[in-house]
């Protein structure tokens, strides 16, 4: 379920109203430029849906993205790399073609600053090597 207030749709699904309880602006955001592969459901979990995110800022936890894809579930996984990590999220905000996402789990402060400081938007696309992005531990 799912109401509007303005141009704003603020989803009510059980993740989503979790997500959205948690502290705001706990940590900075930065600015980037990174595109993830993102996971969904769609028609329950019959089938699961992908697509791209463009992030535009991010901090340890949440998002401001896009995606050519409207039909983005309120709950949706992140993944880094060839599936090497799965990042939980649920849409706390729906704004025009700009969804803000609150991470399930914190990511690591690490890993954070050096998606902020990729140059290459595709970077995170395919095979990483953990190490590289302060991911040792996390991702396989």
């Amino acid at each position: 379920m799912t109401y509007s207030r303005n141009t704003e749709t603020v989803s009510q699904n059980y993740l989503s109203r979790a997500a959205r309880g948690q502290d705001d602006r706990k940590w900075p955001r930065r600015k980037c430029a990174v595109m993830f592969n993102i996971f969904f459901p769609l028609k329950g979990i019959r089938h699961v849906s992908k697509g791209q995110l463009r992030v535009l800022n991010i901090s340890e936890g949440g998002l401001w993205g896009t995606s050519r894809r409207k039909d983005i579930a309120d709950h949706f996984y992140i993944c880094v790399g060839d599936r090497q990590l799965l990042i939980a999220c649920a849409i706390v905000e729906r704004r025009g073609d700009m969804i803000h996402v609150r991470f399930l789990n914190e990511l690591p402060t690490v890993f954070v600053d050096v998606v902020a400081s990729l140059r290459d938007p595709f970077a995170l696309l395919e095979k990483i090597r953990p190490a590289l992005y302060g991911l040792e531990g996390l991702a396989e």
